[in-house]
């Protein structure tokens, strides 16, 4: 069951919300368009509907969301196996099998995520993000900044943030658990804004 879980749960992230909106309702080809990236932010600046860009959060946050409560309330995994499907969904949509390996950059789909493990990691990750583009000024740099902000915060403070944990994860190893996930999830987000990180970086 884990093998299956794990394809299936790749599978669902794959699933390109925003390259199906704008295709049906624009004809346009995200990939081909704007920055590239199937994702919200995209979306808006193609369609300049914010509307669709919210659909599309949505939609992608859920991804993440309802397939990880259900991992979590009805899977007779452990702890320990769950981390590599729930990293899944997020990789799904960053490196989607419907669009040869191209997607997202996976930001609200680990929402979703991790609003079904501890939703104060999603706080956290916010108040980070925000606080950095105070200083950076720079979509993709605070994003990494709050990237690498996450689990670091998680190892300064874990009983706090283990507080508000899903109760059906609570228990033995939930502090490995919690933090194994944030690292791996922001690992794979992390891969998709090498491109935009480099670029800021020699325009700087």
């Amino acid at each position: 069951m884990f093998y299956i879980y794990c394809l299936v749960f790749y599978l669902i992230g794959s699933i390109p919300t925003a390259y199906i909106l704008v295709k049906l309702k624009y004809k346009k080809n995200l990939t081909e368009e704007g920055s590239g990236n199937i994702g919200a932010r995209n979306t808006l600046d193609v369609t300049q509907s914010k509307s669709d860009g919210v659909i599309v959060l949505l939609v992608d946050l859920l991804k993440g969301l309802l397939p990880s409560l259900f991992l979590i309330m009805y899977s007779e995994l452990n702890r320990e196996e769950m981390i590599i499907p729930l990293t899944l969904l997020v990789a799904g949509h960053n490196f989607s099998i419907w669009l040869k390996f191209k997607g997202g950059r996976g930001l609200s789909t680990a929402a979703g995520v991790f609003i079904a493990v501890d939703f104060l990691i999603v706080l956290i990750w916010l108040a980070a993000y925000f606080l950095a583009e105070v200083f950076v000024k720079n979509v993709n740099v605070s994003t990494v900044i709050a990237l690498l902000i996450l689990p670091l915060a998680f190892i300064i403070f874990p009983g706090f943030i283990l507080n508000f944990i899903n109760p059906l994860l609570t228990g033995y190893y939930e502090q490995t658990f919690c933090l194994i996930l944030i690292i791996s999830v922001c690992t794979v987000i992390i891969l998709k804004h090498i491109k935009p990180l480099r670029e800021w970086w020699f325009i700087k």
